[in-house]
This record gives structure tokens, sequence and C-alpha cells, in this order.
């Protein structure tokens, strides 16, 4: 197939943040079998990473952002508000396809606001929305840090709905990556054509790195300056660390991962809690430790944290937020489930205290993700989704015809 993939980031790897490494990991897999032709828009540092996009696809087509950015994002979100179909960047992005999507057999789209710049144009369209926006302001309203977010996401909830109901329709088939999102899409969006495919994990580089055990260390990596990240950060350290050093007073929580906020910052202060910020490689760091504890109570989508601790072979104790979108995994056997921070703490001390249950616990959830969350199944669902929605197309247009 010739693919025309579509991106609001630049996929490449590696790389943080969700467009960028799901997009990359599903060009590194489909370049291997099909023909990807890249049209992104290119966002912060984007255009250092140029080259990887290159060695992967058979061309690569770049949108900047506008220089007037600021001054027209007023009227671009009336547009989008009021007809899905924002100002900025939408002109380039129809020039860019106008010059190729006639030699594609279908198009896949990454993310929600490239979806409303793409044109209505006459080829099977997919779009990868990855979660429910109109989800995630309902859950980002219950962990918001400040209160320029809750304003944000507050308004961001009045506008959304309108916005996907106009946007979404006029894709084939839309991709979630977790049942509730598709059950919140299908509520809001009654008319649009929901698939469920799931993130996968590159189990080539999240494996068992050979570092040192901390024997009664705690672990959590994540973007620390998120608000469900630094929720689920600080109920650890202020409700259940202090619950496990009852028990275990030489216990660490040693949290990793890019941007911590100063409210994450302040916590390196405190007894047995250690801070690695930003690091060029986080497998060491979380390898090193004897426990994942993921408190995560908000948020929307699968965890890729959760899939990325599983592949490293880390066994996990998490609240129902960390778990959501974990298709065939069982509690007891990949993880442990907690409700409350008493239930936490027990599970926490008892994995450090039983290394063979830790052990059993971990090589499940390994398992788990090689069987179930590599990328190449992801690539391979995909496949399966472009060419159902290449044959429906063409099955309309024949009926059209005659």
């Amino acid at each position: 197939m010739k693919i025309g993939l579509v991106s609001q980031a630049l996929p490449y790897l590696p790389s943080r943040g969700g467009f960028r490494l799901y997009g990359g990991n599903l060009i590194r897999h489909l370049s291997r079998r099909h023909e990807i032709h890249l049209v992104s828009l290119l966002i912060e540092d984007d255009t250092a990473h140029l080259d990887w996009a290159r060695q992967h696809c058979a061309s690569v087509a770049t949108i900047p952002l506008p220089r007037h950015t600021k001054a027209m994002a007023p009227l671009s979100a009336l547009s989008a508000h009021l007809w899905g179909r924002p100002l900025q960047q939408r002109r380039a992005m129809a020039e860019a396809l106008e010059r190729q999507w006639r030699g594609w057999d279908v198009i896949h789209v990454e993310g929600g606001y490239a979806g409303g710049i793409v044109p209505d144009l006459p080829i099977a369209k997919v779009l990868s929305l990855h979660d429910s926006w109109t989800l995630r302001c309902q859950e980002m309203l219950k962990c918001a840090q400040t209160r320029g977010e809750r304003v944000y996401y507050r308004l961001l909830s009045y506008h959304e709905p309108r916005y996907e109901r106009l946007v979404y329709p006029r894709y084939e088939r839309c991709t979630v990556v977790a049942e509730p999102d598709v059950v919140e899409c299908r509520r809001v969006v009654p008319e649009g054509r929901f698939e469920l495919i799931a993130y996968g994990t590159d189990t080539e580089y999240f494996r068992p790195v050979q570092v040192p055990k901390e024997p009664r260390t705690l672990v959590f990596h994540s973007h620390l300056g998120y608000a469900p990240n630094i929720e689920a950060a600080l109920e650890f350290a202020n409700e259940i660390f202090p619950l496990v050093l009852r028990e275990m007073p030489d216990a660490v929580f040693h949290l990793v991962g890019a941007s911590p906020a100063p409210k994450i910052m302040e916590l390196a202060g405190r007894p047995g809690i250690k801070i690695s910020a930003n690091l060029p490689d986080l497998r060491p760091a979380v390898c090193s430790a004897a426990v994942y504890v993921c408190a995560i109570r908000h948020g929307t989508g699968l965890k890729s944290k959760m899939l990325e601790a599983m592949a490293m072979r880390l066994p996990i104790v998490g609240y129902p937020g960390a778990i959501v979108g974990l298709e065939g995994s069982t509690p007891g056997k990949h993880y442990l489930f907690a409700r409350d921070p008493q239930e936490f703490a027990a599970h926490v001390v008892a994995l450090l205290r039983d290394a063979a249950q830790a052990g059993r616990i971990a090589q499940a959830g390994r398992q788990l993700v090689e069987e179930k969350y590599s990328w190449e199944s992801r690539a391979r669902a995909y496949e399966e989704l472009y060419e159902q929605v290449i044959k429906e197309r063409r099955l309309r247009q024949f009926a059209e015809r005659h």
C-alpha cells in the first residue's frame, strides 16, 4: 500500500509525546512492507529530527507554525468551533496534500487538530485520536493543578463536543486506545465510526536492563509536569509512602521523568524520596527499582508507562486509573490492584517481602506486552483497518456510479 500519514507533530524515535511516539512506531513497522508518505506539522524542536523521518518514509513534507500564530489563534478557534475547520495551517495542509494524495491508497491522520485541517478528499481516511478529548476535559478538571489549567479545560469542555461532532464523521474510522474512550466518543458523536486499537510498546527498547537492584526502592516514571502524573506522585508521597515507611523505614520512592513541576521538586527534601529529572535514558533508573507504583486516578487512554514498566519486567501496584485499557490483563497475575492508600501500601510491602511473588508478576507482565502490545501487532491491526476502509470506499464509489 501507499499510505499518506498526516501528523500534528513530527513522528520520530526515540521521542516523548503521544503523536510523535505512536506515529513513529507505526512508521517504523509499516515502512517495512508499505510506502509511507509523511506530511507533518512542525512544532517545538521537530526540525532537528527530520533525518529520522526521511530514513523511513518515501517522502516527507513539513508545515511550520505560521509567523503570526498568537494573532491568528482566536479566529482559528472560532472557525474550528463553527465549522470544525481551524484556520491555522489549513491552506498549507491542503496544498501539501494536493501535490500527493492521488497516488495514495489511504490517509492516516494523527491527532484531532490535524483531522480538522485535512480537506475532504475522495480517498479512504482513518483518524487516530488516541483518546476522547471530551472525556479528557472531564478528567483533567478533577486533577488540574492551577487556576489556568482549570479555566482552559473548562472552556475546552464546551468547545470539544461540538468540534468532535463536526470533524469525526468525515473519516471512515476514528481510532482510540481504550474502551472508556470508545464509549465516550460514541456517546458524543453517534454518527462516527470508532475502533479500539491500543497503544503498543517497544519491547526491544523497553526491556530489563542489567543494573544492580535496589531492594527497597519504589519507582514511578512519567512526564512530571502533567496534572494526572503530578497528582499521582503527590498522593503516593503524601498518603501511601508514609504507610510503607512504617513497615520498612529504609524504603525509597524514586520519581523519574521529564520537566518536574515545582510541587514535585519540593518532595526531594523529604527523607526517602529521590528525583531523577530529564534523564537521557530512564531505563536504568526504572529497572534498578524493586516495585513500580502507579497511583494515577485520573486521565484517559491506556497508560503507556504501564506497558513500559511491564516490558522492563517490574512488578506493579496501581489504582484503577492506571489499569484502564489493559485488555487481557488479570489482577493478581499481571499487577496488584489497590482501591485506597492502605491497600496500596499493603501490596507494596507484600511485594518487597516476597521476591518470588514479585518475580512471577513481573514475568507475567513482560509476557503480556510481548504477546498483545508489541508495535508490530499494532501495525498489523492498522493494516487490516486500512484494507477494510479502502474496500468500503471502493464499493461505495461503485454503487454511486451504478
